[in-house]
């Protein structure tokens, strides 16, 4: 089946009516709402991708109705949890910025695998994208505050086709194994780190960011990196993409006073790049990121 609605109506509301293979079609228009996904098996789209905008403004310090600070994983403006969930055509925005003021601020929190992005506009500044599952430790420190479902969710394929990120801190984060291909990933204000990974021992991938176009402030005084690990085995690999932007020369970075960076795995493909890349980060040749990329791909049908 087939629902078209505007934003005087619920969005949660109709998908809670839907069931496997309907589709949602939203009409232009601003919805305040926070939006949940707890269905798999169905699809939601927008008829304007600029003007169908679902927006809230929900931030870490922000006192919920169960008088607990939000947390970074409670904030999210738009949160999938079930299976084979298509995103298309519209714009998900957390309107708590800047960063500054307000720190993470979850736009898509995205947990269920099979999880398809098209030609979305993601915006935030700190923590904009979570792609799940969480890492194992946060399961078990949140046991008592976050739901089972969110908590548990098992771990996700997730592919982001065509679409643009905005962000600063950390702006795409989490242990899916997950594709950006053909994405404008936009680093706002001057300073920050774009993906901040958190895999598993056991994962063979991560982040696989592809002929992507990485733009942002060209000052030389800018320090963007392109990721940084969030977790010791984060794993990140950026190939063929297009750099408008001034980025620190080592383009990766550790994480604080820690040694993640000791057994994390992350990977460049540019054929242009000749700086002082970190000691702990490798540069591809260009058979070894065809062969990254082959291999990388074989499940995802693109």
């Amino acid at each position: 089946m087939i629902y078209t609605i505007n934003n005087k109506c619920s969005i949660n509301d109709t998908i809670n009516k839907m069931k496997e293979n309907d589709t949602l079609i939203l009409d232009p228009g601003i919805y305040r709402e926070k939006v949940i996904i707890k269905a798999s098996n169905i699809e939601i789209k927008g008829k304007d991708k600029e003007n169908t905008i679902i927006i809230n403004s929900d931030y870490y310090l922000k006192t919920m109705p169960d008088h607990a600070e939000c947390n970074t994983f409670r904030t999210a403006t738009f949160q999938v949890l079930g299976s084979n969930v298509k995103l298309s055509n519209f714009t998900i925005v957390n309107g708590a910025v800047p960063s500054k003021k307000y720190a993470q601020a979850v736009a898509l929190y995205a947990a269920g695998t099979n999880f398809i992005c098209d030609n979305m506009i993601i915006k935030s500044e700190q923590d904009t994208l979570f792609t799940g599952p969480l890492p194992d430790d946060l399961k078990e420190r949140y046991v008592d505050f976050l739901d089972e479902d969110v908590r548990n969710s098992p771990k996700t394929k997730q592919k982001y086709i065509n679409c643009t990120i905005e962000g600063d801190i950390d702006f795409i984060f989490g242990g899916a194994k997950a594709l950006f291909k053909d994405c404008v990933i936009v680093c706002l204000n001057k300073r920050g780190y774009i993906a901040a990974p958190s895999h598993s021992k056991d994962d063979e991938f991560g982040y696989l960011f592809l002929k992507c176009n990485i733009i942002g402030n060209k000052e030389v005084d800018n320090n963007y990196y392109l990721a940084r690990p969030w977790r010791e085995y984060g794993k990140v690999a950026f190939i063929n993409c297009n750099y408008d932007i001034y980025i620190n020369d080592e383009l990766f970075s550790k994480w604080n006073d820690t040694n993640r960076h000791e057994k994390c795995k992350f990977l460049i493909y540019d054929e242009n790049y000749s700086g002082n890349l970190a000691n702990f980060a490798k540069k591809l040749t260009k058979k070894e990121a065809d062969v990254y990329v082959f291999d990388f791909l074989k499940d995802f049908g693109v």
